[in-house]
C-alpha cells in the first residue's frame, strides 16, 4: 500500500489553496464547506475538481458554521481515518472563515502525532508558512476521560468515579483542577465549557 499525502484544508476563492496544491502536491485534498455553502465557495470546488480531474481526489466535508468542538470532531477522526489508511495528512488554513481554520488547526494540535505540517500563505505573496505546534494541553489520561464521560452525557460524579476506578479523592482532585483550569463549568452540575469539549475530542 503506498502512502498518500493528504491536504485537509479550508476554502473560498482559492488563491491560496491552488498555492498550496502547487507545493504540497496532495494525492488527494479534502476541503472543509459549511452548510449553507456560499457561491464563492462552490464555484472554487467545482473548479478544483474539474481542474484536477484524474490528478488527484478531491473531497468536501460538511462542517458547523461556528461550532468549534462539532468542527474538530469531524475533522479529527477524518484525520484518524487517513492515518489509520498509513497516509501523510497536512492541514492547510488560509482560507474561509476563521473560526473553521482555528477548529483545523486545534484539530492538529489535537492529532500532532499524526499529522505531519501545518500551513498558512503569505496574503502578500505565494510564501507558505509553516504554523508550529505550540499548544500543550496539560491533560492526564484519566481527567481526559472524566471529561470525556461528561461530554457523552454522564454527569454523576459517583457514576464517573465508578467508570474509571477512581478514589473519592481523586475524584474531588480533578473536579478541582479542571475548574481552575478552564475545562469544567464553575458550577455545582458537571458541565464541560467550550475548552473543555474541544479537550475532550
Amino acid at each position: 500500500m503506498n502512502k498518500k499525502r493528504v491536504v485537509i484544508s479550508t476554502v473560498f476563492s482559492g488563491r491560496a489553496i491552488k498555492i498550496a496544491i502547487k507545493n504540497l502536491k496532495p494525492d488527494k485534498l479534502i476541503l472543509l464547506v459549511d452548510d449553507p455553502i456560499h457561491a464563492t465557495k462552490e464555484e472554487t470546488i467545482n473548479e478544483l475538481k474539474d481542474k484536477f480531474k484524474g490528478i488527484f481526489d478531491v473531497e468536501t466535508m460538511k462542517t458547523s458554521l461556528y461550532d468549534i468542538p462539532e468542527i474538530m470532531k469531524k475533522v479529527t477522526k477524518k484525520i484518524d481515518e487517513e492515518y489509520e489508511k498509513g497516509n501523510e495528512i497536512v492541514l492547510h488554513i488560509t482560507e474561509g472563515r476563521k473560526i473553521t481554520s482555528l477548529a483545523v488547526l486545534f484539530s492538529g494540535y489535537s492529532r500532532k502525532n499524526k499529522v505531519s505540517k501545518s500551513y498558512y500563505v503569505e496574503e502578500e505573496g505565494d510564501k507558505m508558512l509553516p504554523l508550529p505546534v505550540i499548544v500543550k494541553f496539560d491533560i492526564n489520561d484519566n481527567q481526559k476521560r472524566f471529561l470525556q464521560e461528561i461530554e457523552r452525557g454522564v454527569t454523576d460524579a459517583n457514576k464517573i468515579m465508578q467508570k474509571l476506578n477512581i478514589k473519592q479523592s481523586a475524584l474531588y482532585k480533578y473536579i478541582k483542577e479542571l475548574k481552575e483550569e478552564g475545562y469544567l463549568e464553575d458550577s455545582k452540575e458537571l458541565r464541560l465549557t467550550e475548552l473543555g469539549k474541544i479537550i475532550s475530542i
